[in-house]
């Protein structure tokens, strides 16, 4: 079974590049989606319009401490689907270091074929970290990746595409960049590396969830995203969610103060997750109660 691990930090856009994987390959392929918080958002993004199957593992990242909960899974995958390929997309605060050795310590390795790593790096949010203060989290990612997608290149100037180029050619010179719109490409014929540098790190974020039936008004939830800037939540950095609106059935999309909104078409219950620090949950909790329509309250 080959393994395809991609990496990235919180709304960088692996799933984006997920569903553009999705669409290449056959149907003897599972996903296995692990997500920051109890209530899974990317699972049911990625089975729209797909007829894959998608395992999901909430509640955490694949770190140290999780690395039996994903030889789990993943025996679990192979015992009940024996598939061709497997793709693994970590939560964005999780170190694809910890899963390959995770998939190394495996009584099962010697069945696997682990493909080269995708990273991809958001250059809105990488290009203003400081390069002295990175973190474990981008060591790690830019370390043990093979292929590394520079997303979102429309949203910033050539100079700062050729920038982090350098800035991540210093860390990993073997690496092969390429600059990405919604990750859109063809990725490459490469080798894994197979040597594999592990960084640790301690996530200091926390995830509120809400899930409930009813209908929202889309333009208030508008209105929170845009409100998520203000920091009068808390210093939220990401959220995401699939709502039942009054335009129909929405997933919605919020990183670095950016707000996207994609249609779908169906869903069992309104469901949002907002990550960060600080943040208020009983403040948040009324703004997204909110935008319930009067009518669905029952």
């Amino acid at each position: 079974m080959k393994i395809q691990i991609i990496c990235g930090f919180l709304g960088a856009g692996k799933t984006t590049l997920l569903k553009n994987i999705l669409k290449q390959q056959t149907s003897d392929t599972v996903v296995l989606v692990n997500e920051f918080g109890e209530l899974g958002v990317d699972g049911a993004l990625i089975s729209e319009g797909n007829n894959f199957n998608v395992v999901e593992m909430p509640s955490g990242c694949i770190c140290c401490t999780l690395r039996e909960s994903l030889t789990e899974a993943v025996r679990e995958i192979i015992e009940r689907y024996n598939p061709r390929q497997l793709i693994i997309e970590p939560s964005g605060i999780a170190s694809p270091s910890s899963v390959i050795l995770g998939l190394k310590s495996a009584d099962f390795w010697s069945q696997i074929q682990l493909a080269p790593v995708v990273g991809v790096v958001d250059l809105t949010f990488y290009s203003e970290v400081d390069s002295e203060n990175i973190g474990n989290f981008f060591q790690d990612q830019l370390l043990n990746s093979d292929i590394i997608l520079l997303n979102k290149a429309d949203l910033v100037t050539a100079e700062i595409v050729e920038e982090s180029k350098k800035r991540i050619s210093a860390i990993n010179p073997t690496a092969l960049m390429i600059p990405t719109v919604y990750c859109q490409t063809e990725l490459p014929e490469t080798e894994a590396k197979g040597d594999v540098k592990h960084f640790h790190f301690s996530p200091q974020f926390q995830a509120e969830v809400f899930a409930f039936p009813g209908v929202i008004d889309r333009e208030k939830i508008e209105g929170l995203l845009k409100d998520l800037r203000t920091k009068e939540f808390g210093d939220i950095f990401r959220a995401k969610g699939i709502i039942k609106t009054d335009r129909g059935v929405e997933s919605f999309d919020y990183v670095h103060g950016l707000i996207n909104f994609g249609q779908l078409t169906e869903i069992d219950e309104n469901k949002f997750v907002f990550i960060g620090s600080d943040m208020d949950r009983l403040k948040l909790e009324n703004a997204v109660m909110g935008g319930v329509r009067d009518s669905a309250r029952g």
